[in-house]
């Protein structure tokens, strides 16, 4: 049997960049991961939690990194690609040779045997850098096991009807898009909405400063923040809220450069949960939006309030919407499919 090493996120591979990409494939495989040692490995796999720099220049054996970010679409000013490294090289993730955080990436893709991405558009902002890339997006297979596996009962209905969002609690800023078309429809409207996420949060890139989520959104949705409701972050919950929800939203500010290059796994987790779903028009989601044929439902920033006034309010769009994202995703991020995927790339190396 090979062995795999893996510098992940977290030690416990509870980070969803790790359980739902290369543990969800060692668990398929009975392969254990050893984050321990993982340079007594055939082949070593670097997360975006990695040292790149420390760990390519111990390793003898093929390196990939998995990269579900897209940094170097980002082009940060210097400053702030100096201050990035720099906060990483405190966390013992770089070091202050690279001077910037970008050039350690560039080097990381250069010097290792391939790259792992998310998305296409990820893809094309590192095939120039190194022509061995796949892409893989995330296996949201552990969403379909807890629907299996639970029994919930549902809440006595109010009669009012909700609206869904998860996430970590510093991508709440993107709701500053459409705050103010959001907090009038939830206002005028019957409707809530379901925030499942964390209590308090930190900023810059939920790493420095310490945020109360509920002071936040109050002072986000000032005529409707009586009908938002907190939750806290749990498989059991997305799962639970989900189904008390008609209608998921994913707003992105598109002049968030990082933001702007994310990869479409949030809107493939949602459509996983059921839910039909509106959200904002950044390359990945724009282009599952023409595979799917939801155009109307990828959106331009001065485009949500019509959208929630004809979506929202018309089961009958809803429905179509979500039957649409359910085939999408029944087809296109089958957990067969992708375990095959990581299969191919792993094994590749040992050939």
């Amino acid at each position: 049997m090979f062995r795999v090493g893996y510098v992940p996120y977290t030690s416990d591979l509870s980070h969803p960049a790790d359980r739902r990409r290369l543990a969800s494939w060692a668990s398929e495989k009975n392969i254990k991961l050893d984050t321990i040692d993982p340079l007594d490995s055939d082949v070593l796999v670097l997360s975006n939690a990695a040292n790149f720099g420390y760990w390519i220049h111990r390793a003898t054996q093929p390196i990939y990194l998995d990269l579900v970010d897209g940094y170097l679409g980002e082009d940060p000013p210097v400053v702030k690609d100096f201050l990035r490294n720099l906060l990483r090289t405190i966390q013992g993730l770089s070091s202050l040779k690279w001077i910037t955080y970008t050039r350690h990436l560039r080097y990381a893709i250069k010097n290792s045997y391939g790259v792992i991405v998310p998305s296409q558009e990820q893809s094309d902002l590192v095939s120039n850098l190194n022509p061995n890339v796949f892409i893989i997006t995330d296996n949201h297979s552990e969403l379909e096991k807890v629907k299996s596996l639970s029994n919930f009962s549902q809440e006595e209905s109010t009669g009012r009807k909700y609206i869904f969002w998860e996430g970590y609690g510093y991508t709440l800023k993107h709701f500053r898009i459409i705050a103010h078309d959001l907090d009038e429809f939830l206002a005028k409207n019957n409707f809530g909405l379901y925030l499942v996420t964390v209590d308090k949060f930190k900023r810059w890139g939920g790493k420095l400063g310490n945020i109360n989520t509920r002071k936040y959104i109050d002072k986000m949705f000032p005529y409707s923040k009586e009908k938002i409701e907190l939750v806290s972050w749990s498989l059991e919950n997305l799962v639970y809220y989900s189904e008390l929800s008609c209608l998921g939203i994913i707003p992105i500010d598109r002049n968030d450069a990082f933001a702007y290059h994310k990869s479409e796994n949030k809107l493939l987790s949602m459509w996983k949960l059921g839910l039909p779903v509106l959200y904002s028009n950044i390359p990945s989601y724009k282009r599952v939006a023409l595979l799917t044929h939801q155009k109307k439902a990828c959106l331009t920033s001065s485009e949500w309030t019509d959208a929630l006034n004809y979506f929202a309010l018309s089961s009958e769009e809803l429905d179509k919407l979500k039957l649409t994202g359910l085939e999408y995703v029944r087809t296109q991020n089958r957990h067969d499919s992708l375990v095959d995927k990581w299969d191919v790339v792993i094994r590749q190396t040992l050939m």
